[in-house]
């Protein structure tokens, strides 16, 4: 897989050969595939296919709502004990302008290059290694083209395909250094509303109840709940309410972003904030009367806690001495696939892909370097947990 495909002569001169492994990934980079690039997605699905199933896969094809489609492949035949996933989807919209796939000394430029096209490269690597062996038998590939919104379309048909699964290995890019994640946070999304009454504020602002002095009291109470030491934040990311300056506040609005690893500190945190929303400190003593608050939950996500990454994390270190790497591992604050197949009770890692910076920029680059380390490591990885 790392053999040349051919040498470009410029002047005469010989250039140096192209690796495979980078003639795929320069295709599928130079395809705009922005989660809601519907085309652009199926463009890179039907460039993959035909790379997979010459090693011996066979490819389904699943649609999904509004255009989307999820990828599984197994061996005809095979009973698969491990996951190899990823996504094809990038943060790039469909009309931006594309960087597009540029080697520069020792890095790779172009969207969505870390993030993770590399990662699927590697993957599609990883399982030639095996071609031939029985271990190729035991080895499923998810690839979905959803996973920078969170997977709403994907999540239950992946959760169904992996039920019999016991591992598996999710090919975002390694942090910068190497180290490879070992929990992330899960997401809870929450808006909080708060509804009094308008009233002139000048003529009669007795008669007035203020839902926007009530909600920025809530939301100083509701963003010293965070605890970074247990890697829980409470953020309050947008506040919106009122009309004029003139009229006193009738409705606000908060949007919160709470993040958390362990459930136990999810459900106090949720605990405290419903007792934030509940407890009034306005109150109009004219009309007797305080505002209404409410919380609302609008997205879900759990959490990838360090309990489902320890056997693998274990298994990692040895094949890292395997092939005379050092390897760490470390929490990350935003998700991934991983997050909804922790549910399940599965064994994970993440973070396996090759990497570089600039993930989700227009600078995002890929170490050219870090992509034989990556199929070096995985490779024995692989070995050791199918031992």
């Amino acid at each position: 897989m790392f053999a040349a495909l051919a040498f470009a002569c410029a002047g005469g001169a010989r250039a140096e050969a192209v690796p495979a492994w980078q003639t795929l990934l320069q295709k599928i980079v130079n395809i705009n595939s922005g989660t809601q690039n519907v085309a652009g997605l199926d463009a890179v699905r039907q460039a993959l296919i035909p790379e997979f199933e010459k090693l011996g896969f066979k490819a389904t094809v699943h649609d999904l709502k509004d255009g989307h489609k999820l990828l599984s492949m197994a061996v005809p035949g095979g009973k698969p004990e491990l996951l190899l996933m990823g996504h094809i989807d990038t943060v790039f919209e469909k009309d931006s302008v594309t960087r597009k796939f540029a080697v520069k000394g020792g890095r790779i430029y172009g969207d969505g290059i870390i993030d993770m096209k590399a990662g699927i490269v590697l993957m599609r690597d990883l399982a030639e290694a095996f071609k031939g062996t029985d271990r190729l038998g035991r080895l499923m590939v998810i690839i979905d083209d959803d996973e920078e919104i969170g997977s709403p379309y994907s999540t239950s048909l992946v959760k169904e395909l992996v039920r019999d699964v016991k591992s598996g290995l999710v090919f975002e890019p390694g942090l910068p250094g190497g180290a490879v994640v070992t929990s992330e946070s899960g997401i809870r999304w929450l808006t909080l509303s708060v509804k009094g009454k308008a009233s002139h504020a000048g003529l009669e602002p007795e008669m007035g109840i203020n839902a926007c002095v009530e909600l920025g009291d809530k939301v100083v109470r509701a963003a010293r709940l965070s605890d970074y030491s247990r890697k829980l934040s409470v953020n309050v990311g947008t506040i919106k309410g009122g009309t004029k300056a003139n009229v006193v506040c009738e409705s606000a609005e908060a949007a919160i972003d709470l993040r958390f690893v362990e459930d136990g500190d999810l459900q106090k945190t949720l605990r405290a904030l419903q007792a934030i929303t509940d407890e009034m400190s306005v109150y109009n003593k004219v009309l007797r009367a305080a505002p209404t608050a409410v919380l609302k939950t609008t997205v879900a996500i759990p959490s990838l806690p360090p309990s489902r990454t320890e056997r693998l994390y274990g298994l990692l270190e040895i094949a890292a001495k395997r092939t005379g790497q050092q390897v760490g591992g470390d929490h990350v604050g935003y998700v991934s696939d991983a997050n909804h197949l922790a549910e399940t009770g599965m064994d994970l890692l993440v973070g396996l892909g090759p990497y570089g910076k600039g993930m989700h920029t227009n600078s995002e680059y890929l170490t050219t370097s870090t992509y034989q380390e990556r199929f070096d490591l995985t490779k024995a990885l692989v070995e050791e947990i199918l031992k």
